[in-house]
């Protein structure tokens, strides 16, 4: 059994322990709700037991939306060429303020001419080639057509006849005599034309002689060579030569080209003898009809005038080489490039002599005074934003000054980033004088007063929700007591979660774990895995 004064101490380590448990209690509420501020438990990021952490109302979250970006010109202009070419003079400089329609650059257009030339050019060669096609014939074009006519007519007849007694005893004589100048050539001379030849080359040897005593008698002359003596000499001269050679060529044996052509000459006409005996042939026949055929056909066309495939395919003809003639219009006005819009000359991306391809980018223009910002929005905060919504623009390089705008667009499709959901806002610069703002600069933009969607939900730490019979519940904490409260779950962002229940209340705190701290004073939170979502300059 324990003495008095054991029990007595007993009762005091009890006492002790109870007031020890109290304090730590006491305290750790009253952390948890200063939690809502200043601070974030830090045994979430310890993995130990769950702590009270007060809830947020949505709207105190989503009072304003801000987030940072950077500048940047609504439009750009990029100016291309519609035909290439060299260029040969650019009009313009980096920074120049043009309007709808002053010239940029020109290109040079000595190909262009030419191009315009060959297309003029046949255009009137279809048009002369349409006319003649429409044109009705003459009548000496229709006298020579019957004239070409008959004389195929005529050649049909003569083919279909066959070759005439006449034409084929002419064939056969030519052939004989083919035949026997061949046969000489084999033989040579025979010896009474050997024994002619040789009287003859004596004959002359003798007249020769003869001469030439005669001559020797007036030699002595001043004027021989103007006597008769002279002359005869000289005749006698030639015809002793004449007859030599007769002699000598009648009796030299004839060489081989002399025989083969004798040959060839004999065979030649051996053919034509044999082609006049076998005639007609069907293939002569078929010939002279097609001539017929083609006379007939030519006669016909002049008589009737072209069809009407012929005429609509030289119209076509036609109308096509228009077509590449106002192209070729075209292309020499093009060498020309005006500038489309008014604005600043951003960039030439090229140079004086330098050949550019249609549709190659050559110069940049945007109107600077059209300036905008894109921001990413969480998706809680996306259903605040909405198009023409008022937005204050504050930027970094000019300090102290406000600018003006309003949303413009909101991306249909979301971004992630470590696991955050965002949708990208464009927004509209709107004050009129932006002369020191530049694209690239960094900007924040806040978005104010905005309708909270969700007013009668609240922000609860994701890690205080828990499944209950299929149920999501969450745990409030009453003081030393806790009590399960049935919510309705919707949009999660970071470590929390958009939930709604009847039985929630302003101050209420709930058993969960943070990672990270909150920052009480601004009513903005920390970083995805912090405090609520909604505020916060993005980028910062």
């Amino acid at each position: 059994m324990f003495s008095a004064k054991r029990w007595l101490l007993l009762l005091l380590l009890l006492v002790g322990l109870g007031g020890g448990g109290y304090f730590f209690l006491h305290n750790t509420q009253i952390f948890a709700q200063e939690g809502a501020g200043n601070t974030a438990v830090d045994a979430a990021a310890e993995g130990s037991a769950l702590s009270a952490i007060s809830i947020q109302p949505v709207s105190a979250a989503f009072d304003e939306v801000s987030a940072s970006g950077h500048i940047a010109l609504v439009n750009q202009l990029v100016v291309a060429p519609e035909v290439s070419g060299k260029v040969q003079a650019i009009s313009v400089e980096v920074g120049d303020e043009v309007i709808a329609g002053d010239l940029l650059l020109t290109l040079d257009t000595v190909e262009l001419e030419r191009a315009l030339k060959r297309a003029e050019l046949t255009v009137e060669a279809q048009r002369n080639a349409l006319a003649q096609l429409t044109e009705a014939a003459s009548a000496a074009e229709l006298a020579v057509a019957q004239a070409n006519l008959a004389e195929a007519e005529q050649n049909l007849a003569d083919v279909q006849a066959g070759p005439s007694d006449a034409e084929i005893a002419a064939a056969r004589s030519s052939v004989a005599s083919a035949w026997a100048k061949y046969n000489e050539l084999q033989a040579g001379p025979s010896q009474a034309e050997l024994t002619q030849l040789s009287a003859d080359r004596k004959k002359a040897e003798i007249a020769l002689a003869e001469a030439q005593r005669a001559y020797d008698k007036v030699a002595w002359r001043n004027d021989v060579g103007m006597t008769s003596e002279a002359a005869a000499l000289q005749d006698a001269t030639i015809d002793n030569e004449k007859a030599q050679a007769a002699y000598e060529v009648s009796v030299a044996a004839a060489n081989n080209s002399e025989v083969q052509s004798a040959i060839s000459s004999a065979q030649s006409a051996q053919a034509q003898l044999d082609d006049l005996l076998n005639s007609p042939t069907a293939a002569a026949i078929a010939q002279a009809e097609a001539q017929v055929a083609d006379a007939q056909a030519a006669l016909a066309d002049l008589q009737q005038g072209p069809t009407a495939t012929e005429l609509r395919s030289t119209e076509i003809s036609l109308e096509q080489a228009l077509v590449d003639l106002e192209e070729a219009h075209a292309n020499l006005a093009a060498a020309k490039i005006y500038a489309p819009a008014a604005g600043t000359v951003l960039a030439i991306d090229t140079g004086l002599g330098a050949r550019v391809s249609a549709g190659s980018a050559i110069v940049t223009l945007a109107d600077t005074a059209e300036l905008e910002l894109t921001i990413d929005v969480a998706e809680l905060d996306v259903p605040q934003v909405a198009i023409g919504q008022p937005v204050q623009i504050e930027i970094d390089a000019l300090t102290g000054k406000t600018l003006q705008g309003e949303v413009t667009a909101i991306a249909p499709s979301s971004d992630s980033t470590s696991g955050v959901i965002y949708y990208p806002v464009t927004i509209r610069l709107t004050d009129d004088e932006l002369a020191n703002v530049r694209p690239g600069m960094t900007a924040v933009a806040t978005i104010r007063n905005t309708q909270v969607a969700l007013s009668d939900g609240w922000l609860v730490p994701t890690t205080a929700i828990a499944q209950v019979d299929g149920q999501s519940v969450v745990t409030v904490v009453d003081g030393e007591n806790t009590r399960q409260v049935r919510v309705a779950t919707g949009a999660v962002q970071g470590e929390w979660t958009v939930v709604q229940s009847q039985e929630l209340a302003a101050g209420d705190q709930v058993q969960g774990t943070l990672a990270s701290f909150t920052n009480e004073n601004t009513g903005r939170f920390g970083p995805p895995g912090g405090g609520p979502p909604g505020g916060g300059p993005r980028g910062q």
